[in-house]
């Protein structure tokens, strides 16, 4: 019989037990953490299914919401608040959606037109370049001959822009010019050109030319003073206007220039803001040698035609200049004393306004003049046609003549600036003028009109081809120099009144709650008249605040006039046509035309007096046998304006002899 043996074990010491127990435990320990890091995964997972199907839930309700809401009421919804202004707006990357007004990132979508947007401030831009009605037409099939341009409501864009394909710009051998080195932004430089002729064409910017730089989209692309972007937001000017963006860029080049756009498009600030740069720079440079006779300023002289127009341009200029060192203004003008004037040059100011008048009269009363205006390098020349008009023609060949080039410099550098621009006008252009650059902004001519007018400028005619040729279109327009955008924001109404009359009909008109307007405008045809009839609206009703203003008006009078009619502390201003061009009357809601203009041309200024900062105006012509000279040329610029900017023609006017007379 088999007996096992019987094996004693061991008995555990207590080290080994309490080893044993720590393994047991920390075995025991882990296995909890597992079976935590388990549970807390699958809870994990589970909020985060929740928490996804949450937030899809949420953002379903959240794109419903912002479905019904406004442009201006996503911004307010936003946790980032919407760009107000494009300059705030960074540039677009490869493959992100452009603005169609500037350019930028278009990181928004207008709600009104479905078009990629940068901002608030493009969105409404967009909105009203959308709101574009065609008048009615010849067909698209009928002869070219036979074709009338397409007219908008606003804006008008009629003719596709006209540039360079790329950017070119030649060693200046002006001493301004090499001291501020202007060239393009890399922004503006990266731009394709879809995206540049996309701009250009919804800014109505036409050029013609050689070596054009292109325009900007920012103040930013200027690479200006710090202290001009500070002026700029401090007068609230955030954005640069088309006539800005073109005539900008291409003074600080140093280029010659030839430009028309109509009253309150910004004009003044195009040509301020280079010459205020290259001032500025000038006077650096030289102060740092020492200003003597020879270099001491002016640096730039403004030619216009007005007191008020030139008392307007200096006091905008201050407002640039602010807080820039060593920038200093004068303004020459009739009615203040000579001397004075004299001193104010002595001091070695940067930038000198001027009338025709008065800059000659210092000039040939005193010899000292001849070195206050030795060194001019930049000459603006503004409302050239409107100083023509005046008789000032034979003055201001006699300030070219005077005028010497600066030392340092082979030429001046000119800037010229006209509403309209007839034969005399290019005949001075073609001697003045080195090279120039013609900037249009609006309008409906053919571009071969405009190439006859300039071939002797430019010599230039294939930048019109080469753009037309890249489109792959053989139709060729551009904007007539002849521009007629300051009454496209003016309704029109044209009455036949007899002389007799007229005091009765524009008496039934103020009197009438439904179509008077103030501030309103009155143009008469003489100083008496202005006088006579702003007597006899004060004697009709003693409440209305009314003035009269002409050129026999002492000069601090039209200024007081002028700036309490600005400040809103007159309904009426009697005027002759001092009044009808280059002043900003942003505020005016109507004008009466009591003396029919002079002219077409004139017509169109005063009519454009009543823009009130862009909203619709209206105008009110009194018409009669008087006038019978300017029927059909009247006539027609009137059935060429667009559908409902006109009321229905008086029919002594359509029926007259003059206006259907064939030649």
């Amino acid at each position: 019989m088999f007996v096992p043996r019987i094996v004693q074990k061991r008995p555990k010491s207590s080290v080994d037990q309490k080893t044993r127990q720590e393994k047991r435990v920390k075995i025991i320990k882990h296995d909890i953490k597992n079976i935590n890091s388990t549970l807390e995964e699958d809870n994990k997972k589970e909020e985060e299914t929740i928490e996804i199907v949450t937030d899809l839930g949420e953002k379903v309700i959240e794109n419903k919401r912002r479905e019904s809401l406004s442009f201006e009421e996503i911004e307010k919804d936003d946790e980032e608040p919407i760009k107000e202004h494009s300059m705030q707006q960074r540039n677009a990357l490869p493959g992100e959606p452009i603005c169609v007004v500037c350019g930028r990132y278009g990181e928004y979508i207008c709600d009104e037109t479905d078009h990629d947007v940068c901002s608030i401030e493009c969105k409404k831009i967009d909105i009203k370049l959308s709101k574009i009605t065609p008048a009615t037409a010849a067909p698209n099939n009928a002869p070219i001959e036979q074709q009338s341009p397409i007219y908008y409501t606003y804006p008008q864009i009629i003719a596709a822009p006209l540039l360079p394909l790329s950017f070119q710009n030649p060693t200046s051998d002006l001493l301004h010019v090499k001291l501020t080195g202007y060239f393009p932004h890399p922004e503006i430089s990266c731009m394709t050109e879809s995206q540049l002729f996309s701009i250009l064409s919804r800014n109505q910017i036409n050029c013609l030319g050689k070596h054009i730089p292109r325009p900007i989209l920012s103040f930013a692309h200027c690479r200006l003073p710090e202290k001009i972007y500070d002026n700029l937001q401090q007068i609230e000017i955030h954005k640069p206007t088309p006539i800005q963006m073109g005539v900008i860029p291409a003074g600080l080049a140093g280029r010659d220039i030839l430009a028309s756009a109509a009253t309150g498009s910004g004009k003044t600030a195009s040509f301020l803001i280079p010459i205020i740069v290259h001032s500025f720079a000038l006077s650096q440079y030289y102060q740092s040698g020492g200003i003597n006779d020879s270099n001491g300023g002016p640096y730039a002289l403004i030619i216009a035609p007005s007191r008020e127009l030139c008392a307007q341009i200096e006091q905008h200029t201050k407002s640039l200049i602010q807080g820039l060192p060593n920038m200093k203004t004068a303004l020459l003008i009739g009615g203040y004393p000579i001397p004075n004037q004299i001193h104010r040059l002595q001091q070695r100011i940067q930038i000198a306004i001027a009338t025709p008048g008065r800059f000659l009269d210092i000039y040939n009363q005193c010899k000292a003049a001849h070195n206050f205006f030795a060194n001019i390098h930049i000459l603006v020349l503004d409302e050239v046609d409107m100083m023509f008009k005046m008789g000032f023609e034979t003055q201001l060949m006699e300030i070219l003549e005077n005028l010497q080039i600066p030392l340092g410099s082979s030429h001046r550098q000119t800037l010229m600036f006209s509403a309209t621009i007839p034969k005399n006008i290019e005949s001075v252009a073609s001697s003045v003028l080195r090279d120039p650059i013609k900037i249009l902004i609006g309008g409906n001519n053919k571009l071969d009109e405009c190439m006859k007018k300039f071939e002797n400028l430019s010599g230039n005619n294939t930048i019109a081809n080469n753009y037309y040729e890249m489109m792959n279109t053989n139709e060729t327009k551009l904007n007539s120099m002849n521009n007629n955008n300051p009454i496209l924001s003016v309704k029109q109404t044209i009455l036949w009144v007899e002389n007799k009359s007229k005091k009765k009909q524009l008496f039934s008109i103020l009197n009438d709650p439904k179509y008077y307007n103030p501030p309103i405008v009155i143009f008469v045809e003489s100083k008496l008249g202005a006088d006579l009839l702003s007597k006899a609206i004060e004697k009709k009703w003693p409440e209305t605040r009314i003035a009269s203003i002409h050129g026999d008006k002492v000069q601090e009078e039209r200024t007081q006039v002028l700036q309490a009619f600005l400040a809103g502390e007159y309904d009426i201003i009697v005027s002759t046509g001092v009044l009808s061009r280059g002043l900003n009357l942003t505020n005016v809601r109507m004008v009466v035309l009591f003396d029919m203009a002079v002219s077409v041309d004139e017509y169109i200024h005063q009519v454009g007096r009543a823009t009130n900062k862009g909203s619709q105006g209206w105008a009110v012509t009194f018409i009669n046998e008087d006038h019978k000279k300017l029927f059909k040329e009247f006539v027609k610029m009137l059935k060429s304006q667009p559908p409902g900017k006109v009321t229905p023609l008086p029919s002594k006017l359509l029926g007259h002899g003059y206006t259907l007379l064939k030649k």
